[in-house]
């Protein structure tokens, strides 16, 4: 697909490409869990709300900060970016981050239906923020 923005082609990223990226990312933040967790065990009963506040930093920080920023570890591993839908070479706003995450976490693996219905291959997640996942 060309874009008019840019005058490059684009290639969209398939299902399985967002598959394994998630797949991917979802080991590295079990590990990072697993780690933060033996860490804090070594500690003589910690606070709870230090647990508390890694769990929330690891889930709610990693994926929209990465991606507003660059990218989370399985779309490097993948060469998948999210781009805006209107000029894909720049990355979403951190504010748009969170709302498709948020969007992307209460619907789940039915976000993803609505990919093969559009040609830039968007999720309901990516269809709210205008945002396309791209290979680069």
């Amino acid at each position: 697909m060309l874009d008019s923005a840019t005058h490059t082609t684009i290639n969209y990223c398939s299902l399985s490409d967002r598959v394994k990226s998630i797949f991917i990312d979802s080991f590295f933040i079990i590990m990072a869990m697993l780690l933060f967790s033996t860490v804090l065990d070594m500690f003589n009963n910690p606070p709870v709300w230090a647990r508390v506040a890694l769990f929330i930093a690891i889930w709610f920080l990693y994926e929209p900060v990465c991606v507003a920023y660059g990218c989370t570890i399985g779309q490097y591993i993948m060469h998948i970016r999210v781009r805006s839908a209107k000029d894909t070479t720049k990355h979403i706003h951190i504010v748009l981050s969170y709302i498709r995450y948020i969007i992307k976490i209460l619907l789940g693996w039915l976000s993803f239906l609505s990919l093969a219905f559009n040609k830039q291959r968007q999720a309901v997640h990516d269809l709210a923020v205008e945002s396309v996942m791209i290979k680069v």
